[in-house]
């Protein structure tokens, strides 16, 4: 039995060569696609679960109010948060803090010199609470001076050599010894290149600062015991806030608790849900993943659609071969079981074409997504699985209705030739069409949306000039860290003598980052609630004449005015947040930042620090003549690699013994908008072969729907209709229903694609325009697609089309 349902599968295989072959095709290319995705999305669900506690570590968020309203959401609390949490808690197994040296610096060993980023300072039980595997060496940071480097930063400074104990120098004055090698892997929320100890703190701003409550620099993780509830805990702390973080001695001050809120983080949620001010690193999106997964879902159920809507559409073709089956004995199950047979070999056929195509497309799609997949995911059980489990769901699924629909058809009615498609059959094929078309104007639009934001983002005015601007790391080490502002002035005269530069500044931040330098500040006059969070940058005389700010009221920093170390500048965000009313109001008057009081002498516009996700923030611009994060400076690009060797050549002569780095500041600023751009990559590439599925269907299903309409069409010419006409005829149903999926995807559309714009603070209205491009497209699809069958029927002889069958 098996043998003829076999035997007769491969002959109906052959004998429907075409049909066979766009069944295939299109099961196949979504396969792949499917595959592909689950891979990606398996990839971002893998984030930190390699620690063999994952389930139990929590990052403790830290969210600042004032009045009620919450004005930040911070990855980073207070150092002292930790070890009071293990004192007060039972709860809490064990707690650890980290510290990241923000802007990272210049690493030395030996004649090797380079700017590191990622650096942390770690606890020793650290190591307790994290798996990160260790290579050679001893997990031991309990001591000052001591660090633990990175298998691939271990490989730039020692080749093959073991580093374990080995000594290097970060910066002017610290050295470390190290005491293991680690790996840092990818799918980490923490990516370091070096663990330096934690005590090496402690000799370099004293035991005092583990004290600290309101220095919000250190990641806090807690490690709790078995069993215990992470919202239960939670509920603990209003009171261990105001215990640790109130005044005794002045209790007329607003409770702590009311200013200060924190929020356990699972670890197995950071990557894809936080997205907080200083973040370790730039995280994913969890609503991109699961889009994606309806990507996934929508390729491939289209691709089952269509072998439905084919299958059911030659079902009258079939019909004889039913009856014939009948009537010499072959009862409903043995029918269910021959087609259901065919269902399964071309799936597996397509399963074959899936795993080759997934094979081709891994290295476009890492290029694509910035992934690392690998040809070792061909060796992974779960993608096995996953392809042996869409197979077996695949077949089912397009095999079965096909199969009771073929199985049912009367014997004697089907021999008498009287059997004709039903009604209800046509219907769920005409149903299953506006699906695929529903599908792909959704990812058409969808698509055309995440484009348009990406360039609004990219193209809008940032409120500053970051054109023609190049950025170098400032040095982190001087020989005579006293003398840097000298060399910094003999730097900034030599290239101010240079025709290529146009302007140079030193500055503490750089457009692109979040500033990291923040402290609580209020106007003098106000009372203690009205204190809020202000970001500060460092910036020079040049600062506002290189990105060429807007001036609102007030000036900004002069040599003429000598008494501008006690002066500030602030952005317009700032005079509305501190109740200053207005730029020119603002002038004149006193604001106390940490323990500074400052005159307010020069109000400038908002510009845009950080992308357009985020809201404009309020910033303090101070005098630092000396700022040694970054240099700024403005060229001709005529000649830009004519600059460059300058800039280099000077630099290496004032600041020997540092690497010169450099990057291209508009570049840099596009970086934070990378998972938008790969999002828009990635959706777009998969609406395209979501529509290459629908339309292999609509081909297949137009080119029956003209065969069986072929008597019809040879009359009709005959009686005098023009092929235009014909053409009309067979196409316009067709139309008919990709017009109406339009109607029902547009609101969709709108709906779901307006939550994600929500996500930022300057967005895209969703214009008309759009949803009629999208209409447009998939009708040109879907005209193209079906007008060669239907202009292939009106052309033929219409003698021909009379004697058909």
């Amino acid at each position: 039995m098996i043998k003829n349902y076999l035997t007769t599968t491969v002959r109906n295989i052959l004998k429907r060569k075409g049909f066979s072959l766009l069944n295939i095709a299109g099961l196949a290319i979504g396969l792949s696609a499917c595959l592909l995705i689950l891979q990606y999305v398996k990839d971002e669900l893998s984030y930190d679960d390699f620690h063999t506690q994952a389930d139990r570590i929590y990052r403790v968020q830290f969210d600042a109010y004032r009045n009620g309203e919450r004005i930040f959401e911070c990855a980073t609390a207070f150092p002292k948060v930790a070890p009071m949490m293990i004192a007060d808690f039972p709860e809490v197994e064990d707690a650890t803090r980290l510290y990241l040296r923000y802007g990272g610096g210049v690493v030395r060993y030996e004649e090797i010199s380079m700017k590191e980023d990622n650096l942390f300072q770690a606890e020793q039980n650290f190591f307790s609470i994290f798996s990160y595997p260790l290579l050679s060496g001893e997990a031991k940071l309990d001591q000052p001076n001591t660090a633990i480097i990175e298998e691939e930063t271990a490989r730039k400074y020692f080749g093959v050599t073991d580093p374990v104990g080995k000594r290097i120098r970060f910066g002017d004055q610290e050295e470390y010894e190290i005491t293991g090698v680690m790996q840092s892997p990818e799918n980490s929320h923490l990516k370091f290149t070096f663990l330096l100890s934690y005590p090496t703190l402690v000799t370099l701003y004293g035991e005092g600062f583990n004290n600290a409550w309101g220095w919000y620099d250190f990641y806090n993780y807690v490690l709790l015991k078995p069993g215990s509830d992470a919202k239960a805990l939670e509920a603990k702390f209003p009171a261990f806030i105001d215990k640790h973080g109130s005044d005794p001695n002045n209790p007329s001050v607003i409770k702590a608790s009311e200013r200060t809120k924190f929020i356990l983080q699972p670890l197995s949620s950071i990557h894809l849900y936080s997205d907080l001010i200083q973040e370790a690193r730039v995280n994913g999106n969890g609503r991109t993943v699961y889009f994606l997964m309806i990507i996934a879902f929508f390729i491939l159920v289209i691709a089952w659609v269509n072998y439905i809507n084919l299958s059911t559409a030659r079902a009258v073709e079939r019909a004889k071969e039913v009856g014939i089956r009948k009537v010499i004995g072959a009862h409903k199950g043995q029918l269910i079981g021959q087609f259901l047979a065919e269902s399964l070999l071309i799936n597996l056929a397509a399963s074959i074409v899936g795993i080759a195509l997934l094979y081709l497309a891994i290295p476009a799609f890492n290029q694509l997504a910035d992934k690392h997949l690998t040809f070792s995911i061909f060796f992974d059980i779960n993608l096995w699985l996953s392809l042996v489990a869409l197979f077996v769901i695949g077949s089912l699924l397009s095999g079965l209705y096909p199969a009771f629909i073929l199985s049912a058809y009367q014997p004697a009615r089907v021999l008498k030739g009287s059997m004709k498609g039903s009604q209800d059959g046509l219907v769920l094929r005409k149903s299953l069409v506006v699906f695929q078309f529903i599908a792909s104007v959704a990812l058409i639009a969808g698509t055309l949306i995440v484009y348009n934001q990406l360039k609004f983002m990219e193209n809008r005015e940032l409120g500053i000039d970051i054109d023609q601007t190049i950025v170098i790391n400032a040095p982190g080490v001087v020989d005579f860290d006293s003398l840097y502002g000298n060399y910094l002035e003999v730097y900034r005269n030599t290239l101010a003598s240079y025709p290529e530069v146009k302007n140079f500044t030193a500055v503490s931040e750089v457009p692109g980052n979040l500033i990291f330098w923040t402290n609580g500040a209020q106007r003098i006059g106000d009372d203690e609630s009205q204190r809020n969070q202000m970001y500060i940058m460092g910036v020079d005389y040049n600062f506002f004449t290189t990105f060429n700010n807007k001036v609102l009221a007030g000036r900004t920093y002069a040599h003429e005015f000598t008494g501008d170390s006690s002066s500030v500048v602030l952005n317009a965000k700032a005079v509305e947040v501190f109740n200053l009313k207005t730029p020119e109001n603002a002038l004149g008057q006193f604001i106390r930042i940490g323990g500074d009081t400052l005159r307010i002498v020069g109000v400038v516009d908002n510009y845009h620090q950080e992308g357009l996700k985020q809201d404009f923030r309020p910033t303090a611009f101070r005098l630092q003549q000396n700022a040694r994060s970054y240099f700024c400076v403005k060229v001709e690009t005529e000649h830009l690699d004519r600059a460059l060797g300058f800039l280099q050549a000077e630099y290496t002569k004032v600041f020997p013994n540092n690497p010169f780095d450099y990057f291209f500041l508009d570049s840099f600023f596009n970086r934070q908008y990378k998972n938008e751009r790969q999002f828009g990559s990635v959706f777009g590439f998969f609406a395209v072969l979501a529509i290459l599925v629908a339309s292999l269907g609509l081909f297949g299903l137009a080119s029956f729907t003209a065969s069986q309409r072929t008597k019809e069409i040879g009359i009709r010419k005959v009686m005098g209709a023009s092929v235009p006409l014909i053409f009309v005829l067979l196409s316009k149903d067709f139309l008919r229903l990709v017009v109406f999926a339009n109607l029902v995807a547009i609101p969709l559309v709108w709906y779901v694609m307006n939550r994600w714009l929500d996500s930022f603070a300057f967005r895209i209205e969703i214009g008309a325009w759009i949803f009629i491009v999208a209409a447009v497209v998939t009708t040109l699809v879907a005209l193209i697609t079906v007008s060669y069958q239907s202009l292939k029927a009106a052309l033929i002889n219409p003698v021909k089309s009379l004697r058909y069958e």
